[in-house]
């Protein structure tokens, strides 16, 4: 019971994703190859994405160009589940640029702590940061400061898991897949229908301790 509360809890709390101004949107270039690696040893897990071409686009809809996106990112606790869901928190960095290793043209860079969410057995894996409470700082060459500022927020959503989204020990399991995103800023605190629905899940873990408790 309360490891189902503890869980609900956090799901609560990465539910209130905001409705912002968006900074940018991004997804991979067709590739042979999917972008997206992680590995791990039964109880951490690493993502890395390494010079994946990307095509980023600014929110008032100008075409930044061609980026390279490479993100490094580590689990910080154990994978908790919550009936066919799995949440884990990681800590890492990320970049768009013009040259390869971060270097050249800043389109975005930044450095975040939040948390990945997806269900058991399925293909997708989302990583949603929301500032405040979570760490988000971002920087770039060609967005001015203060359309950076906090509350901003950054999402991955990783697709065509491979193979399917599961638990190795206490941690997500390797795979590979595919990427896309946005980050915003300006935000007020407006939970989107993704939020709705990961708050409609944790409710849900609620109701089925009150019954149990009943």
């Amino acid at each position: 019971m309360k490891r189902l509360l503890f869980a609900t809890a956090m799901l609560i709390g990465i539910a209130t994703h905001a409705d912002a101004a968006l900074i940018a949107s991004f997804s991979q270039n067709p590739s042979a190859t999917p972008t997206v690696v992680a590995t791990d040893n039964g109880s951490v897990t690493n993502l890395s994405v390494t010079n994946a071409s990307t095509s980023i686009t600014a929110g008032n809809g100008a075409i930044l160009g061609t980026a390279l996106f490479s993100l490094n990112a580590s689990s910080v606790d154990a994978a908790t589940t919550i009936l066919t869901a799995v949440i884990q928190h990681y800590a890492g960095t990320f970049c768009f640029t013009s040259l390869n290793g971060c270097t050249g043209v800043n389109y975005l860079s930044g450095t975040f702590s939040d948390a990945a969410f997806g269900g058991l057995g399925g293909p997708g894996l989302n990583v949603n940061v929301n500032n405040p409470p979570d760490v988000l700082v971002l920087t770039s060459d060609v967005i001015n400061a203060d359309q950076l500022a906090a509350p901003n927020t950054f999402g991955l959503t990783f697709a065509n898991l491979s193979p399917l989204l599961h638990i190795n020990g206490t941690t997500i399991a390797a795979f590979t897949a595919d990427f896309s995103g946005t980050a915003s800023s300006s935000a007020a605190a407006v939970p989107e229908p993704m939020s709705i629905a990961v708050l409609g899940m944790g409710m849900l873990g609620l109701g089925l301790v009150r019954r149990r408790a009943t």
